[in-house]
């Protein structure tokens, strides 16, 4: 049984109102911080997910007959109620029937100018944790990342992506780290952290709902 959901609207254009669920109440340390609204912007947590996956620095030299254009990117914001997201075996949910805890650890960004488009890939790293009642095996967690305007919080594009997450036998968490494609919006000016936020989070609305397989192997729809 799935605890009760913690309702979050998602802005998603066209799509209209998407409901996203999550829940919490004392669970220790497998409690993620509260993510809020919580900004990326070049920390160092967020410079080593940058590493790790590559990204570049938008402010590194160009090549020779290259323009030199710096570029502030926009932060990258974890919407509040989507940094974590829990399961239960049983009612009420307790610390002792926790199967397990889904939660986003940190963030990056890069960005570049294309013509007039402002090209921006976005990188969410997170955990699969197992409570006492869970047990290893396959999992596959929805995080959905948006560009929206600064300004009016309009949404230009979102996109929902599955990390795949394996959770070994005699293993009690496993990580993962996932990076969308090339997303592309009007590149407006060098600052362009005035003019787009990007909005991440672990997106469980209609259509996302997991229902456990064998061995407890819940999938993502």
């Amino acid at each position: 049984m799935r605890c009760p959901k913690r309702r979050v609207g998602w802005l998603l254009g066209a799509a209209g109102l998407l409901t996203v669920s999550g829940c919490g109440g004392g669970l220790g340390n497998l409690d993620a911080p509260d993510a809020g609204t919580n900004r990326s912007n070049g920390s160092a947590n967020s410079s080593l997910l940058a590493t790790m996956l590559g990204f570049k620095n938008s402010n590194a030299p160009a090549g020779p007959g290259t323009e030199v254009r710096h570029i502030s990117c926009p932060d990258v914001v974890v919407l509040e109620g989507t940094g974590a997201s829990q399961a239960y075996a049983g009612s009420p949910p307790s610390n002792t029937n926790l199967r397990y805890q889904y939660a986003l650890t940190d963030t990056a960004r890069e960005c570049k100018v294309e013509g007039d488009e402002l090209v921006l890939k976005i990188g969410v790293a997170g955990k699969v944790l197992l409570g006492p009642a869970g047990t290893p095996g396959n999992f596959s967690v929805p995080v959905r990342m948006a560009i929206l305007h600064e300004t009016d919080n309009a949404p230009i594009t979102s996109k929902l992506y599955q990390a795949a997450v394996t959770v070994k036998p005699s293993e009690s968490e496993a990580a993962f780290t996932i990076v969308s494609e090339p997303l592309r919006v009007p590149f407006i000016r060098e600052h362009a952290e005035q003019d787009y936020t990007i909005k991440v989070g672990i997106d469980e609305g209609p259509g996302t709902e997991k229902s456990p397989g064998k061995g407890g192997k819940p999938r993502g729809e």
